[in-house]
């Protein structure tokens, strides 16, 4: 069958999904319905980077469907008549019972260095991982997570400057032409090619409670673990005494400096108007903006804590 009118059964309930969902519109691609979550469930579930896409679609007049478990079953999709089921923000696995309803299949998408570094989180696991590049790639679903034949694909790069704020953004601007590339592909009848899957590896999810920064790991190792978990992540955090600090914004502070004294991981050496001087477990960082209970931390307000050790008590 050819895609020439072919409809799309979509599923999402993050930004990344949204704007892709836009690009395939724009493109002239027949959207047959929208599969969501209620920001309920976003709540519920913790999801990262949630967005309520049913605005968009009441204006764009498009059929949005909210579910009431974050989860697809049969019973939700099968009146809809649809040929191609495209998956693009959505942290669950989709059912082979589901994606078979689709005549010409279903493309989901993830970014990597495939067959490696599949599964969850994997913009957070490349950046803390010292990755320099991502492979952005659409592929065909199966029953596993991200292993499926791959339809399209683009390197991106990861500078020194990115977080994961910026790389999802380039993710999910690369992403969207993916999509494209990729039922052009379906169209002219081209498939995609397999992943070896001997060679394998998936990250784990993760939660709030590991974004514990360790103040052991190196500098630049700090400096990775922080910018890959800053909004909309729940971010990188650590403790002064009952405080916790909310690490936002870091870099390396001085290779030179401080190489004289007594080398404590986490103890903090200096205030200054533009953040808070700590040691690592090699040269110090400089944590340039943090929040507790929400609220930046001023600095200049705190010379108290020169001295004062990270994740030790204030008595």
């Amino acid at each position: 069958m050819s895609l020439q009118g072919a409809k799309v059964l979509y599923v999402t309930c993050a930004e990344n999904g949204l704007h892709g969902l836009a690009q395939l519109t724009k493109a002239g691609i027949d959207v047959a319905a929208v599969v969501t979550i209620p920001p309920q469930l976003a709540t519920k579930y913790l999801v990262s980077g949630y967005v309520d896409v049913s605005p968009w679609c009441l204006e764009h007049g498009l059929r949005c469907i909210q579910l009431r478990e974050y989860k697809i079953e049969v019973a939700d999709v099968e009146a809809i008549d649809f040929d191609l089921l495209i998956v693009n923000g959505w942290n669950r696995l989709i059912p082979p019972d589901v994606f078979s309803l689709a005549r010409l299949g279903a493309l989901g998408i993830h970014a990597g260095h495939p067959p490696l570094g599949l599964g969850r989180a994997p913009l957070v696991w490349n950046i803390i991982h010292g990755q320099s590049d991502i492979e952005v790639f659409v592929f065909r679903l199966t029953a596993q997570a991200d292993d499926g034949d791959i339809m399209a694909a683009q390197v991106v790069e990861i500078t020194e400057h990115d977080d994961v704020k910026t790389l999802y953004e380039k993710v999910m601007d690369v992403g969207a032409d993916l999509f494209l590339t990729a039922i052009r592909k379906l169209q002219a009848g081209e498939g995609g090619y397999s992943q070896d899957r001997r060679f394998a590896s998936h990250y784990p999810k993760r939660t709030e409670a590991d974004g514990l920064i360790d103040f052991t790991m190196t500098d630049r190792q700090i400096c990775d673990f922080v910018r890959a978990q800053v909004p909309p992540y729940p971010g990188a955090f650590t403790y002064l005494g009952s405080e916790k600090w909310k690490v936002l914004r870091i870099q390396r502070y001085d290779r030179f400096l401080f190489r004289d004294i007594p080398r404590i991981p986490g103890r903090i050496l200096r205030v200054l108007p533009s953040g808070v001087v700590v040691q690592t477990g090699a040269a110090p960082i400089w944590i340039r903006r943090a929040e507790v209970d929400g609220a930046d931390v001023d600095p200049m307000s705190r010379p108290d804590i020169v001295g004062q050790r990270f994740g030790d008590s204030v008595d």
